[in-house]
């Protein structure tokens, strides 16, 4: 019946060329009217089901919160200059209205001058009360109680450094003091190129450095929350363009410094328009390579030229037909029209391949092409509606990716073929009236490639050997194959070199803070506080932020409160001014080199527990015990003040008449006892970390290593989720997704293997049939691993699903196959490897091509997966010529002798 309809349909193509073919013109114009509605969304979460409750949580988090999307310029080089070009460029940016909501590079300094006490853990608050911290703020005294509390707190306290709060917190107390010394020393030398003034030493003690900026103060970052979603494309390219502008025209006065974008929206924005320039550029180059084979084997320009016409509309309409079942392409779908291209190609082969294979010894057009389909017909159909249906099975999967791919290619497949056999024979029509000729086969010959009838012949005379051959080779393939191994790293395929990828690993490096963070929501501030006070007891964790890191509770605040007024009651009665003499001079001195051991002792245990930061801090003020050129500026302050003339101490005089009455000011703004209220926090923050109505807090918790190491992935994720079961955010959504897309990827490849083998039985309506035709494929998939595990290859989350789709591609060869034995005889070996071999070696070939050119895209993601599925393609042909010949003839041709 299949093979009248097509038979049929040959001749009706020849009678009415010219009418089918301004048919599928209007068809496919029409097709691209529809298909221009598709966007391209290149986040990893478009891949993930949206029924999935971590997955809606994060989308009411993200709709909510202004935080969960941001934009960061990272600024490189001298600390004072990158202040200065924070401070240039930030207003530019801020009147970036339609973009940019709030932009955070420095600390809150007017909340922490009013509210700072009332901010501190009651345990450092008592310390700094029992040590009369702020009792006396004339040098001596100050460095004298500074002493007494540094003490307290590292020295006497084993765990004063035990987590990366505390940590943070040392290093930010150790550069207040770097800064104090370096001011008094430059203003005793009266350096005017290194003088600061006691006021700003003043801030540095008790705020600490206001900007965002590195342990090594060689990083500064600015944070830009935006005006809109990240799932607005258009908006995160144009911002991400607008605000790199910014920074390139701001960098013209800053020859030293080195800026950048990264953060989430210019990472989306980068995956965009690499994505939207691979499909551009990898799609043409798939179309000239496939139209160049077509060319040197066809020995002739016009039919492959018709052949590529036929495609291009074919991949149109297919466009057009997918744009009705999604809305959006994702990571794993965008490249589509490259996939059809190497697939869709191998309709257009076999047609022109039997078409002048016939045309040959009939000069009838009508009845050529009628014999062609007829013959061609039914393994290109069976072809794709096994490819089709191996698509198909991929809907199965819970993540949204898969499930998209297996639609979007599915519908593909199967619209490419009905436009090539609609299409197709008209246009060998029309090019063969066109000519003014008969074909004449003297002139034009295909390439024979007679190697495949020498193969098929070999065959044919030893299939044990062959066949034994190609097991041992499967076995040692299968070890190789087992060795597999997965690359969890996200960003390993993102274009290599962007700065949106290489700045993350900085802000690593710099901050030991990895940008991707994990989120939780409450109705209940308490609740929140207990999850932000667990979290950062665990090692994993670098920074929590939450609204009650400005927000004590109740409870916290009256305890805090009792202690705040005694130390206000200290600042109110501190010492009177002490001027500074030849014959007290020396009380700063023993202060200084008391402070100079209590800083080695510091040093000496964060070395001991691994505190890096801390130890290198040190090393900065004390030196590096183990290197004798380094030295202390601390010591070396002291050793200027053991011999001071009266100069010296004059400036000394001055220094603290202007340091006393700053210190004094800022310590009883910030002893403020009055209980702080949601109402007090400024707004900016309150859109980060509460709802519109609110009444729901958001908590985010940023992780200290790489989310990308799996390890640290799986362990980081089980231990968010025992201080939540509501925790979402990257770290979980990414381990939900390597997980299901394994899962997914495991039952759609069994389902798959399964439907095409009920097809094939249905289509030959023979069991043994069914089988011989499904070896090659499942060999060549053992191949295709084992192959790209010699080659160094690792699966990622995009090109493992060349594993199912390889079920789809590479059951076509056999398919083609098996139909040309029961046509030529099981026996006739050389006859069907030479004629249907050529065309299957065709179809790999101009597969391999379009798959091969995604291997030039900048996106890692796709080049790894063109390289798989080359792999895969070479794989399944040569099994299939390989494996099924020796099978046929050990299992049917025997039979027939």
């Amino acid at each position: 019946m299949r093979e009248k309809i097509l038979s049929r349909w040959g001749e009706l193509s020849a009678g009415h060329s010219w009418k089918i073919f301004i048919i599928s013109i209007v068809i496919a114009v029409l097709s691209v009217v529809m298909a221009s509605r598709l966007s391209i969304k290149m986040q990893w979460s478009d891949l993930m089901p949206k029924s999935d409750p971590m997955v809606q949580e994060f989308d009411k988090i993200r709709e909510e919160y202004v935080g969960t999307a941001n934009s960061i310029v990272v600024v490189v080089g001298d600390q004072d200059k990158t202040k200065a070009f924070a401070e240039e460029i930030v207003p530019h940016i801020n009147a970036l209205e339609p973009y940019v909501k709030h932009i955070n590079y420095k600390l809150e300094e007017d909340f922490y001058k009013k509210h700072g006490l009332m901010l501190l853990k009651t345990k450092d608050l008592r310390n700094m009360q029992e040590n009369n911290l702020f009792s006396d703020f004339n040098l001596a005294g100050y460095l004298e109680h500074t002493n007494d509390n540094f003490e307290d707190v590292y020295i006497g306290d084993e765990e004063s450094l035990s987590d990366k709060e505390k940590e943070d917190g040392a290093v930010a107390g150790l550069d207040g003091l770097q800064y104090f010394i370096n001011s008094l020393d430059s203003y005793i030398e009266n350096d005017q190129n290194t003088m600061t003034s006691p006021a700003e030493t003043a801030n540095m003690l008790l705020i600490g450095d206001p900007y965002l900026i590195s342990y090594d103060k060689r990083m500064l970052l600015i944070i830009i929350d935006p005006n809109f979603d990240i799932i607005d494309v258009d908006k995160c390219v144009a911002s991400t363009d607008t605000i790199q502008a910014l920074i390139d025209n701001t960098l013209e006065n800053y020859p030293s410094l080195y800026a950048g974008l990264t953060g989430t929206i210019p990472l989306a924005r980068d995956e965009m328009v690499y994505s939207k320039e691979d499909m551009s550029k990898t799609s043409i180059v798939a179309l000239i390579l496939v139209l160049i084979l077509f060319i040197v084997a066809f020995r002739f320009i016009s039919a492959p030229i018709l052949a590529g016409l036929n495609l291009m509309l074919s991949v149109m309409f297919a466009a057009g037909m997918i744009s009705l079942f999604v809305d959006s392409l994702n990571m794993m779908t965008a490249m589509f029209a490259v996939i059809l291209i190497g697939l869709g190609i191998d309709f257009s082969i076999h047609i022109i391949s039997l078409f002048y294979e016939k045309h040959a010894a009939d000069e009838n057009i009508a009845s050529t092409l009628s014999a062609a389909l007829a013959q061609s017909g039914a393994g290109i159909v069976t072809g794709a509606m096994t490819t089709s249906v191996a698509f198909f099975s991929l809907m199965i999967s819970h993540t949204k990716g898969i499930f998209e791919m297996g639609l979007v290619l599915g519908v593909g497949i199967i619209s490419v073929m009905l436009m090539t056999v609609f299409l197709l024979p008209s246009l060998l029509a029309i090019r063969e009236r066109i000519s003014g000729r008969v074909f004449d086969s003297k002139k034009i010959r295909p390439v024979e490639f007679s190697f495949l009838g020498s193969i098929g012949k070999f065959i044919g005379e030893k299939p044990v050997m062959t066949l034994v051959g190609s097991i041992v080779v499967s076995i040692i393939l299968l070890i190789f194959a087992l060795e597999a191994k997965y690359d969890y790293n996200y960003l390993n395929m993102e274009p290599k070199g962007i700065p949106s990828v290489a700045l993350q690993d900085s802000m690593l490096d710099a901050f030991d803070l990895s940008p991707d963070f994990v989120m939780v929501t409450s109705t209940s501030l308490d609740s929140l506080r207990r999850i932000a006070e667990d979290a950062r007891k665990l090692p994993s964790v670098s920074m929590v932020e939450t609204i009650t890191n400005y927000l004590p509770s109740n409870e916290q605040q009256s305890v805090r409160t009792k202690y705040i007024e005694l130390v206000q009651s200290q600042i109110d009665n501190s010492t009177k001014s002490k001027p500074i003499t030849e014959g007290n001079i020396g009380r700063i001195v023993e202060q200084l080199e008391r402070l100079d051991m209590n800083i080695y002792e510091m040093g000496q245990m964060a070395f001991l527990g691994g505190q890096d930061k801390v130890d290198s801090k040190c090393k900065m003020i004390i030196g590096d015990p183990e290197n004798e050129k380094s030295r202390s500026i601390i010591l070396e302050l002291a050793d200027k003040l053991k011999t001071a003339p009266r100069t010296v101490i004059k400036r000394l005089n001055d220094y603290q008449e202007q340091f006393k009455p700053r210190m004094k000011e800022l310590a009883t703004g910030m002893a403020n006892s009055e209980e702080i209220d949601l109402t007090m926090i400024p707004e900016h923050i309150k859109n980060r970390y509460v709802n519109e109505k609110g009444d729901r807090f958001l908590l985010t918790i940023f992780p200290k290593e790489q989310i990308w190491d799996y390890k640290f992935l799986a362990r980081f994720t089980d231990q968010m989720q025992r201080l939540s079961e509501s925790i979402t955010g990257t770290p979980p959504l990414m381990l939900r997704l390597v997980y299901l897309i394994g899962e997914d990827g495991k039952w759609a490849s069994l389902l798959a293997l399964v439907v095409v083998f009920l097809l094939l039985w249905a289509d030959f309506r023979e069991f043994k049939l069914a089988v011989i035709a499904l070896v090659p494929l499942i060999t060549g998939a053992i191949w295709m691993v084992g192959l790209m595990t010699s080659f160094g290859l690792k699966f990622t989350m995009v090109n493992v699903m060349a594993i199912p789709m390889i079920i789809g591609i590479g059951i076509d060869d056999g398919v083609h196959l098996m139909h040309r034995f029961r046509v030529e005889g099981w026996n006739n070996l050389k006859a069907v490897l030479g004629s249907t071999g050529r065309a299957i070696l065709l179809t790999s070939l101009t597969t391999i091509a379009g798959f091969g050119s995604l291997m030039m895209a900048k996106y890692r993601g796709f080049a790894s997966l063109g390289s798989l599925l080359v792999i895969g393609v070479a794989a399944c042909f040569m099994t299939s010529i390989v494996f099924l010949p020796s099978l046929v003839k050990l299992l049917k041709g025997r039979k027939l002798q």
